[in-house]
């Protein structure tokens, strides 16, 4: 072969090389392209859900029920007299001490009472002491006499005196015992009287002094029902005056479940029916009755208020902690689907496919659910989008 075929054949053959090999760069690209392109469709047609991890820890059971807070007291402060009001000392909402004046009543006739009755009871007390003198005095006749008697009576035995004389003076000690036993029945009297007048003094002086109306106990004023120059009769309620602090909420719990509550439990109050303020608080008392009508058990509450905003009246949620685990299987109670009386969750696999799984529930609180079986720790259950699931579909987690 000359110089020029082997010059024309090695370039043949660079050419067929170079040609297949752009051919198999050409095919490699289209195929990574396609296989791209089929695992992005793939995604893409997985159910986009929201997911989140079996954790372990600790959870409390709770019984809830609703109340309606109530002060520790509340009670109408009432007119104990009749009178017309000369001044109102105090508003709703203020806040009072056992004793401070609330309203005060024209006591001016009662005054005039008690100055005559005092009045009385002195001239009494002049007119006892002079029946005391008198006393004094007829005792002292009375000795006089039975001593000249026992003189006389021994004169007449010596036949010293006649018997007419001894007699006379016997008719005058008879007249002095029934005055002595007279002047003892006035002095009797006349104490009477004076203790008599002493407890009319007494009874005008507490009438003087319930012309002032108190606060019977420290607390706030929840109402007023008086007004300056009003009359009032005996009874009428003038203010009404609560103690809030602590306060109490009376719950209502199904007999079986009143078994588990007991004095000195934790408690949880929550205002209203949605995130309301909380306070905690404890079990005071159970109920050693059950309601026949409704057959739950009274469970009272008893908690210090935080704020202003527990009032008596409030309506508030109470959740009684019974029992702990502190090592549980948590998941939230969003992910738990009830189906004809089934309890089942979506667990998302490594793989991303969905499985259903029943499971068994414990103790709940507020955001979560222990799971008794049926789920592990670590495990991803789905919490929004589960119900367009079934057992093998592919999912994508849009938020872990």
């Amino acid at each position: 072969m000359s110089l020029r075929g082997k010059v024309y054949l090695s370039l043949f053959v660079l050419i067929t090389l170079l040609s297949a090999a752009f051919a198999a760069s050409a095919w490699l690209e289209d195929k990574e392209g396609t296989g791209t392109e089929s695992a992005d469709t793939e995604r893409e047609s997985a159910i986009p859900v929201s997911a989140r991890t079996a954790v372990r820890g600790p959870i409390t059971r709770s019984l809830g029920s609703t109340a309606n807070l109530r002060a520790r007291r509340e009670v109408d402060v009432v007119a104990q007299v009749a009178g017309l009001v000369t001044s109102v000392d105090a508003e709703e909402g203020d806040f009072v001490r056992s004793g401070q004046l609330l309203c005060s009543l024209d006591d001016r006739e009662l005054q005039i009472d008690l100055e005559l009755a005092t009045q009385r009871l002195a001239q009494t007390k002049i007119q006892l002491e002079a029946a005391g003198i008198r006393r004094e005095q007829t005792e002292a006749k009375l000795r006089n006499k039975r001593a000249e008697l026992e003189r006389n009576e021994e004169a007449l035995a010596q036949g010293l005196l006649a018997e007419s004389e001894v007699a006379v003076q016997r008719h005058e000690i008879e007249d002095l015992e029934h005055e002595l036993r007279a002047v003892a029945a006035t002095v009797k009297e006349t104490r009477f009287r004076q203790e008599e007048l002493e407890a009319e003094i007494r009874k005008v002086d507490l009438l003087i002094s319930q012309s002032s109306i108190t606060a019977p106990f420290d607390g706030t004023v929840t109402e007023r029902a008086v007004e300056l120059g009003q009359s009032l009769r005996t009874s009428d309620m003038v203010f009404k005056v609560g103690a809030f602090a602590p306060l109490y909420a009376d719950v209502f719990l199904p007999e079986q479940d009143s078994h588990e509550a007991a004095p000195g439990q934790s408690a949880t109050i929550r205002l209203g029916a949605g995130d309301g303020q909380i306070a905690t608080g404890e079990v005071e008392r159970v109920s050693p009755v059950v309601d026949e009508r409704t057959g739950t058990v009274k469970v009272t509450v008893r908690f210090q208020p935080p704020s202003g905003a527990f009032r008596p009246g409030a309506f508030a949620r109470v959740a009684i902690e019974t029992n702990t685990d502190s090592d549980a299987v948590l998941i939230p109670k969003q992910a738990v689907i009830e189906e004809d009386g089934v309890l089942y969750v979506i667990v998302i696999d490594e793989a991303e496919t969905a499985r259903r799984t029943n499971v068994e529930l414990g103790y709940e609180n507020e955001s979560d659910v222990q799971v008794r079986s049926g789920v592990h720790e670590g495990e991803t259950v789905v919490i929004a989008g589960q119900g367009r699931l079934k057992d093998g579909d592919r999912t994508r987690v849009v938020d872990n």
